[in-house]
């Protein structure tokens, strides 16, 4: 919502707005004149043309039976999607996982490479200065097209990336069949197949490839190898000769063009950013760049200074020699690829997990595949699912998971609520390790109070 409320004040808009506690997002909108309200109140409302309303509102709420009262539009953020595809071509980074990361490498990677693209994403991103900008309303806005409430729907992209497809918002989607209809329908949705960029490496992505028109990419090390070998269908993209390096990664990125069947290679890419989900999301923000008529090694140049983005694999700080990482990840696939980023990035070192659950629909409904996304961690300790707008006991399914965990072999324990968890993550923690705090709810407090836990321990150490 405050990403929306940027674009609004760069379309020169007067935006208010109120949140139940100030925080960071509010006070840069502030910063920018925008007037902010801590607390609800159905005075907010007077005087306004618009009210804007996030999905999250469950149930009555004074400021939304305010503007009804008053004759007062109500809009969701698919209205204001529907209107801005219909104002300027809007490229659309779909997707179970990665949609942040990807929406701002492709954001980067245009402007890089001269295409001065607006953008909407859903976590700061300090490279662009910010989560949102209207940019050159001629040029395309990049939007972080999230399926949660069906919102993407209301998007037709003139360029769209599906980056995976896999079973998540229960509470919207009841079984993977209706969201994998959802990923189908925002498919048929581009305005060209042609710029329909899915990832081959991903089965729920490929599959939407229906008619062969789409444009496919992934990671295929044979093609380093040998240029002409290929899979039963050619990717368009290819990401090869991945390596890790002391800074990061880098890779080769192939072209196949479809008229003349002939492979080539388009750039040499330096990351900054573990993972070969990285290198995925990497692969597909150059392949939309270059769709879009943009210098591709210019944008390669730009992806090389790509630092991350806000709680997307982000350095909190080091004591006492534990590393501590924050991170957005809370679906079990989300998780998984986190670890794995830690130990390439942090080879031979521990990796301890923090895991904030999110919601309990979501816990309850993965639920068997937690344990192969926690395995490769030292140890898990699972802190009190963060229920944003269910209701449930947090502390009871979280002592669960921790238990169900420890069923299956894994060094799992229940952490409790932030204080508590950062307690125990001072106690476990030793030099050398990393310690990762995972989850989309306030799993980023942990990592600071942890942080202050080993650099309270570290001062003592020094004064003994």
């Amino acid at each position: 919502m405050s990403a929306i409320a940027h674009l609004l004040l760069d379309q020169g808009h007067t935006v208010s707005g109120s949140d139940l506690a100030a925080n960071r997002a509010t006070a840069a909108l502030a910063a920018r004149g925008a007037q902010i309200w801590q607390g609800h109140d159905a005075a907010h409302v007077r005087g306004a043309d618009v009210v804007l309303a996030t999905a999250a509102i469950r149930g009555p709420h004074p400021e939304l039976e305010a503007a009804a009262a008053l004759g007062i539009p109500r809009l969701s953020r698919a209205d204001l999607w529907r209107e801005w595809s219909a104002q300027r071509p809007v490229i659309a980074v779909a997707g179970t996982h990665g949609k942040t990361t990807t929406s701002a490498m492709t954001a980067l990677a245009l402007r890089g490479g001269g295409v001065e693209c607006g953008f909407l994403i859903g976590a700061e991103v300090p490279d662009l200065g910010g989560s949102a900008q209207w940019g050159d309303p001629a040029a395309p806005l990049v939007i972080e097209a999230d399926e949660y409430d069906r919102v993407f729907l209301a998007l037709t992209p003139a360029l769209a990336i599906v980056t995976n497809v896999e079973w998540d918002h229960p509470d919207i989607y009841p079984s993977a069949e209706e969201y994998a209809a959802a990923f189908a329908t925002f498919a048929r949705q581009v305005r060209d197949r042609r710029r329909l960029l899915l990832c081959a490496d991903d089965p729920g992505a490929a599959v939407l490839d229906n008619d062969g028109q789409a444009r496919l990419y992934g990671i295929d090390e044979q093609i380093a190898c040998d240029p002409v070998s290929c899979r039963l269908a050619p990717l368009d993209w290819t990401a090869s000769r991945v390596e890790a390096t002391a800074a990061g990664q880098q890779f080769d990125l192939w072209y196949y063009d479809r008229r003349t069947f002939a492979r080539r290679l388009a750039a040499l890419v330096t990351l900054a950013v573990p993972g070969l989900h990285n290198v995925r999301n990497a692969t597909a923000a150059l392949a939309a760049a270059a769709l879009w008529g943009a210098d591709l090694n210019a944008a390669a140049a730009a992806l090389a200074t790509y630092r991350g983005s806000s709680r997307r694999f982000e350095w909190r700080g080091e004591a006492v020699g534990v590393t501590v990482i924050d991170d957005y990840a809370h679906h079990p696939t989300e998780v998984q690829a986190t670890i794995a980023a830690a130990q390439q990035r942090y080879p031979g070192q521990r990796v301890i997990v923090y895991l904030q659950p999110h919601t309990f629909s979501r816990t309850r409904s993965l639920w068997e595949q937690w344990p192969d996304a926690c395995r490769a961690a030292a140890t898990v300790l699972v802190g009190d699912i963060y229920p944003a707008r269910e209701q449930g006991d947090p502390a009871a399914l979280a002592a669960e998971l921790a238990a169900h965990l420890a069923a299956h072999g894994i060094d799992a324990h229940y952490a409790g609520a932030p204080t508590a968890a950062a307690a125990l993550i001072a106690t476990v923690a030793r030099p050398g390790d990393v310690v990762l705090t995972l989850g989309a709810g306030d799993s980023d407090r942990v990592a600071a109070l942890a942080l202050e836990r080993l650099r309270a321990a570290q001062t003592e150490a020094i004064h003994e």
